[in-house]
């Protein structure tokens, strides 16, 4: 009875050490591949693009090992703070060595830039987020001035998005009760401000100053001229 002890010990001790120490190839089949020197790139369209805030954007890299495409490689991914989501932390390269993911833009425009890894190669991702449609014009100076009569003022509104991006490129239209307008019309910058100049009349007056964009409640300036 001692005897077959003696044998059968050593070949559960031997069976358990193979068990708790697997090992990975690291030839791009899968398994632990946090060491691997894979290198990771994407195509120039998913390198640098530009999309409305909260857009959808399916972005690929590929994935090869010594040259040559590795499937089925897990691709960590990792949005920069204030860069948006994915549908998922992870994907698998296909038999090309492709792996995707879906992309969602935030809210705030702004370079994002996602991080794509596979074992120690990475590759960056980046999206220009652009403000979305007009959806509030505001004033950007003074709601109400009091000036001499005969002198001149700027007036400047800001148009915004549903997420307060100043929105560039807006036509804004000016009218007043009287006095005179420098243009009819003044276009938002970078800085989604359009400014008018509003001269009052030699006499002493109050005026009010109203600035218009399409589909856009308008607001309006108080100008005293005394």
């Amino acid at each position: 009875m001692r005897r077959i002890l003696q044998i059968v010990l050593p070949l559960a001790a031997a069976a358990a050490c193979g068990s708790d120490n697997p090992t990975s190839t690291g030839d791009g089949t899968g398994g632990n591949n946090n060491g691997t020197a894979y290198s990771v790139s994407a195509d120039s369209t998913f390198l640098d693009r530009t999309a409305p805030i909260g857009t959808a954007l399916s972005s690929t890299v590929h994935v090869e090992l010594g040259g040559v495409a590795a499937p089925n490689v897990t691709v960590s991914w990792f949005p920069a703070a204030g860069s948006g989501t994915t549908n998922a932390k992870t994907s698998t390269t296909d038999g090309s060595g492709n792996a995707s993911i879906v992309w969602t833009l935030g809210d705030t425009a702004r370079v994002n830039t996602l991080t794509a890894t596979a074992g120690t190669g990475s590759v960056n991702l980046t999206a220009t987020s652009t403000p979305g449609a007009p959806n509030a014009i505001s004033p950007a100076s003074a709601d109400s001035t009091t000036l001499v009569a005969g002198a001149s003022t700027l007036i400047s509104v800001r148009v915004v998005d549903a997420f307060g991006n100043r929105v560039s490129g807006v036509t804004v239209a000016w009218s007043a009760t009287g006095g005179s307008l420098s243009v009819q019309n003044s276009t938002t910058g970078a800085a989604g401000n359009a400014d008018v100049v509003f001269i009052t009349a030699a006499t002493p007056a109050t005026y009010s100053v109203t600035a218009t964009a399409p589909g856009l409640s308008p607001v309006s300036f108080k100008v005293i001229g005394f």
